[in-house]
Order: C-alpha cells, then structure tokens, then sequence
C-alpha cells in the first residue's frame, strides 16, 4: 500500500466512533482480547496478504475502542454537586485566556475527579496575575454548561474532560503556590509579558488582532471584529494553525539553507523552533497537529539524507495520518470537534492536490513556464491559488456541517487576506524579538499599520452582499461528495488512467503528466516520437533510403 498510515488512522477513527455507542457495554478486558486474537490471525495468515490487512485494521479498530473504553465517565453525584460548590483549590493545566474583562484557564481540582472552566471577571483582566502552574483558591458559582445555538457546549466540554463552569469576581481569586509545570510556565510568563509590552504600543483592536494572529487568543477581540472574520470564512488567520507555521518556518529554512547547511542539520533546528513555538503558544490542538506532521516529515527527510531510507518512501499524507493518530491517542474526543476536522481536512485536501494523482505543482510549472521571465513570480502566485482553493475546498463541508454556512467568495477572500496576514505576522515575530529592547516603538509602528490594513479589508469584505449563505447541515455531506468528485475528475481528464497509487517511485511523481503527455504522443504518431519506429517493426512496408557508396565500394 502506497499510504498504509492513512488506512490505519481511519479506522482508528472508526474504532472511537463505535465506542460511543459499544464502548462501555463490555468488560474492559474484551477489546485487548479482541486485539490480540486479530494480531495473532495477522501472524497466522501468511501468504495472503488481503486476510492479514485485514486482521491489522481489526486489531487497530479494537485498539481504537479500548482507548475511548479506558475513560473513567464522570460519577453521578457529580453533576448534582455543581451547583453547590462554592470555594475550590487546584491547578491552573491550560494557558490562560487573556480577555478584555475577564481570564479564562481549566483548573483540576484537588477533591473532584474532572475539571472545571474557570472564568476570572475583571474590571480590567490584569496580565500576569495567573499562569498555567499556579496553585489557586477560587470563590464563585459554579453551573453545569448548556446548549446553544445547536451547539452540544456540554459534549464539548466533557470531550476534554470538564464537567461544570465556574465564575469567579473579582477578589474570589487567590493564588496560594506553584506546582509541576514549571517549564510550561515560564513559556506562559513569557507570553504574557510580550502581550503586555504591545498592549503598551498598539490600540485595543490593534492589540487584540495581535494576540489572535500571534498566540490564537481571540478572547480579547471586539465582536463586530470577530464577528467580521467568521462572515468571511477568515477565522483561520485568527487560530495559529499550520498556515502560520508554514510561514513562519519557510523563512527560517530559507535562511538556514542560504547559510549552507544539509538538511540533516537544519531539520534538526528548525524543529527546536516549532518546539519554542509551542513552549510559548501553547498546546493548541491545530499547532500541535502542524508540529507533528513537521516531526514525522523532518525525521524522514533526516534519515534520507544520512542514506539509511530512500527519500521516496517519504509521503506527506502518511506524516499527516500519524499525526491524527497520536492527537487521537491523546485526546479522542477530538474527533468530533470542528477545528480537528477543520484543521486535518484542509490539510489533507491541499496534500492531495499536489500529490500524485492530481500533481497541481506540475500542471502549474508547465503554465508558467510559458512566461518567459516572469514564470518564478507567476508560478508562486499559482501556486498561492492553488493552496487557497484546495484549504478552501476541503473545509467547506466541515463549515457547512458544523456551522451551517456557506462562503461562496472563500476563495477570494483568502487570496487578498492571506498575503496581508502572512506579512503581518513576519511584523509581529520581529516585534516580539526587540519586546525587551528600545527598538519596540519602531518595531510595532508598521505592525500597528499592518494590523489596521487587515482589519479594514475584512471588515470591508464583511459587508458584501451575499459573503455568507446560511445552509442546512446535510449541504455538509453534499460539499464533501461534491469535493471528492472534482479530485477524482481531474485525475481522470489528466489521464489519470495510467496512474497506479501501488507501484509508482518519485520519478515518476516528478515526470507525471508529462511523462503520460508523451506516451499519449508517441501513441498517436509513432514516427515522430521515435524516427526509427518504423524500420524496427517487423512487417513495416517503409523502405530505408539507399546507403550511399563510399569509395571503398
């Protein structure tokens, strides 16, 4: 199999799915039993490689439900208990949400056996008074969490193991010590102080844009502005996600390999960058997914430069599929929320697009490759369009699914905000790499500019007639069969027929189309692919022209 990971993280997926429903109706022991007989079928079954996929995918489908199996459901007297609890003591485990008014963090309590969403209410929410680590006493009211707006909030919540809500005042906070953490919280203490130095330099809106496109937190940001940003289907840029840490990295490998170094060593710091930006930004589940999927790629391409694999046996998509499987191994409720389903379906919608069959890369090379001088500059403004439309294609079911909405001109509003965002952001790493010299005020001017250019662009394409559509959830289903139809029709009218996904080396991902051009070709006028076809064949009528006679003759 060319992608065996992706095989495997389906039906892992499938084994959490039927958990739901059959998960905790058998005794714990039945599903590594179960694994265990189908591992033992796989050793069994030699020589018929379709019955041993098969016995693995059982064994990892089984392996799937003993995961969601070994979660302890909250006890019953639990949720009656909410209502009740007034004071609690415990630890701050999340980065701290640093809003206008408000903090918000999960705390584990010392006596309750789940976890409680904390909202900390101020008149102005100060930056620094808690971070992730912190041992805390808390006064306030605590409720169990309901629906909205057919939002399952409560599923939401317990997915991540908190049972109840809690407000606290302003004076119900106290912090009493510090426990573990230790390393998590110096990246929080860091965070938080470069938030508060640009507070200092930046307007609130200003402000608030950069610690969404900075940190993710959208906490802090006005709701005409947010609201701006989800009518035009651009809430992306205020996650940090893969595109920021694409963009991010593209300039540090650029560097890196402008200053010589193999890939066996600028893997290796370029990954201590991704990990530097988790330590700050924190565990957010869409960076965690981009920094794994970098992981299992970096180290492939490591050990293809010490020559001990072949760099073909390197896929992105098998890298993406192991990175579902260890977010899942961590977290499976994941599977049912909206930014792991966003975040894995544009994801994967833009490595199959240019991965074999579809190949855009080849098919745009070949455009721009007809403008003479100016095919670099087009060939990356191509391909721009092309990642664009791809991200857009494969998250438009997940939206209209989860969201019920439509954005007809995504796409076009990607290809004029992200450009703005991706400099932006380039503006703000360098703010926050002076944030402790006297360079800041210069350093956050054209941030500051660049910021309100954005912020003026979406909100300007937020009034345009028609930017969203309201849809019902079934038009979910339809995008995604509609999507899936278009990849598979333009494998086909590329002649995708002579494609294989089992036998096929990266030459021939690199010489695709092209190569299948010529076959197509040479297959239509033998003579000219080949002058001397015709003389070879045997039974061929065409003569050969007479040898002329050298003097020897």
């Amino acid at each position: 199999m060319r992608y065996p990971l992706v095989g495997v993280a389906i039906v892992f997926g499938i084994g959490i799915v039927v958990a739901g429903s059959v998960g905790h109706r058998a005794p714990p022991w039945v599903w590594p039993a179960c694994a265990a007989a189908a591992l033992i079928l796989f050793n069994l079954l030699r020589g018929r490689p379709a019955a041993r996929r098969t016995a693995l995918l059982a064994a990892v489908c089984c392996l799937g439900i003993l995961r969601v199996a070994c979660i302890t459901p909250p006890p019953d007297g639990l949720r009656l208990r909410a209502p009740l609890l007034r004071q609690v003591e415990g630890t701050v485990v999340s980065y701290p949400s640093l809003g206008a008014t408000s903090v918000g963090f999960i705390l584990e309590p010392d006596e309750l056996p789940w976890r409680l969403r904390i909202t900390w209410f101020h008149d102005e929410a100060p930056i620094g008074a808690v971070h992730v680590g912190d041992r805390v006493r808390l006064s306030g009211s605590a409720r169990i969490p309901e629906p909205f707006d057919g939002f399952d909030y409560p599923a939401y919540l317990a997915r991540q193991g908190i049972f109840a809500t809690m407000a606290v005042d302003e004076d119900g906070l106290e912090v009493i010590g510090a426990r573990g953490l230790f390393v998590r919280r110096w990246g929080d203490r860091l965070r938080q102080t470069v938030v508060a130095k640009l507070d200092r330099w930046l307007a609130p809106a200003e402000s608030a844009m950069a610690r969404s496109l900075l940190f993710g937190d959208r906490t802090a940001l006005p709701e005409p502005i947010e609201a701006a940003f989800s009518r035009t289907g651009l809430m992306h840029l205020l996650a940090v996600s893969g595109l920021h840490l694409g963009i991010f990295l593209a300039g540090a490998w650029w560097v890196l390999r402008w200053c010589g170094l193999r890939p066996r060593w600028a893997y290796p710091i370029v990954g201590l960058l991704v990990l530097a930006a988790l330590w700050i930004v924190g565990p957010r589940l869409s960076l965690v997914r981009a920094s794994l999927l970098f992981a299992f790629l970096a180290l492939g391409s490591v050990l293809a430069d010490f020559g001990w694999i072949l760099r073909r046996t390197i896929r992105s998509m098998n890298g993406l599929a192991a990175a579902g499987i260890a977010v899942l191994a961590m977290r499976p409720g994941a599977l049912y929320d909206a930014g792991f389903q966003l975040t894995f379906a544009a994801t994967a919608a833009i490595l199959v697009a240019f991965s074999p069959p579809c190949n855009w890369h080849l098919r745009l090379e070949r455009v721009a490759g007809r403008c003479g001088l100016l095919h670099r500059p087009i060939q990356y403004g191509l391909t721009l369009v092309a990642v664009a439309a791809a991200a857009q294609a494969g998250a438009a079911p997940v939206i209209a699914w989860h969201f019920g909405a439509l954005h007809p001109f995504g796409f076009i509003t990607n290809l004029l905000a992200v450009p703005l965002a991706g400099v932006s952001l380039w503006c703000g790493l360098g703010a926050m790499l002076v944030s402790g010299t006297p360079l800041l005020p210069y350093a956050t001017a054209p941030f500051s500019y660049l910021l309100s250019g954005l912020k003026a662009v979406v909100l300007l394409l937020a009034g345009i007639p028609g930017i969203q559509l309201d849809v019902a959830r079934w038009m979910g289903v339809w995008l995604g069969a509609l999507v899936g139809f278009a990849f598979s029709a333009a494998v086909y009218v590329d002649g995708g027929s002579s494609w294989t996904w089992k036998s096929m080396s990266i030459a021939s991902e690199g010489a695709g189309p092209a190569r299948g051009e010529r076959l197509r070709r040479r297959k239509d006028h033998p003579t000219s692919a080949n002058p001397t076809a015709s003389l070879s064949r045997p039974g061929s009528s065409s003569k050969s022209p007479p040898r002329k006679r050298s003097p020897r003759d």
